[in-house]
């Protein structure tokens, strides 16, 4: 049984300094307006597509950086819909899975640094199946949890704190981030679409608002329906 040190204490404390910082900053300041209420959600899709249509070609690499380092500690999804009005519905999905890829894996790397050392004793002593089967089904949990649309920042740095190796986290997250980040991005560029010739209800029943939608729907039964495909590649001899 491992015993956490005193190096390890010091990290969990620099960790929560970090917490304590960014809850300051999302609930007491201006910039935590940007994402605490609706006109300030607008005014943060504003300030970003005035930063990149600034950048010029370089549009797109401003935004994924701003959105990786963002939510490290901030909310995903003001992001996810700047990336859906700025660039639309398909583009807008691939910057912004990448973004989210990328800041999933950065956050990764400091749950382990921060938060391991102390995690690992307390998992080992008093959840050693947990540890255990993020390390032996890391992929499948971290996929699962993912399409459940499980809190984001959280799952990031928890999976840090485990055994889970870091190829089953990277590929359990880019496979379980794509269907929801595809059907909320697509949803909201279709709106933005929509509203823009928007004249009466019925402008809003169409294919382009209907289809997210429905792969939301579907989204929710997709982990029986691999866990029942995976089950019936085992029992076949």
């Amino acid at each position: 049984m491992r015993k956490h040190t005193g190096r390890d204490v010091l990290k969990l404390l620099a960790f929560l300094l970090l917490v304590a910082a960014a809850a300051y900053v999302l609930f007491f300041t201006p910039t935590g307006a940007l994402f605490r209420t609706a006109e300030g959600r607008n005014a943060l899709v504003k300030d970003l597509d005035t930063l990149v249509q600034s950048a010029g070609p370089l549009g797109p690499v401003v935004f994924v950086l701003i959105y990786t380092l963002g939510i490290l500690f901030l909310p995903a999804t003001p992001f996810t819909i700047a990336g859906a009005v700025i660039f639309g519905k398909f583009h807008g999905m691939l910057y912004n899975l990448t973004a989210d890829v990328l800041g999933a894996s950065i956050s990764f790397y400091l749950g382990r640094y921060f938060l391991h050392g102390v995690a690992r004793g307390f998992l080992e002593t008093r959840m050693p199946w947990l540890d255990r089967k993020a390390a032996e089904e890391g992929f499948s949990v971290i996929f699962y949890l993912r399409i459940f649309w499980f809190p984001f920042i959280v799952l990031n740095y928890a999976a840090g704190a485990t055994r889970i190796r870091f190829r089953d986290y990277l590929l359990g997250t880019v496979l379980g981030l794509l269907p929801p980040v595809f059907i909320f991005t697509y949803f909201v560029g279709a709106m933005k679409e929509v509203l823009a010739t928007y004249r009466r209800p019925a402008d809003l029943l169409t294919f382009d608002l209907l289809f997210p939608v429905l792969l939301l729907v579907f989204s929710f039964f997709l982990p029986t329906l691999l866990k029942r495909l995976r089950k019936g590649r085992e029992l076949v001899p």
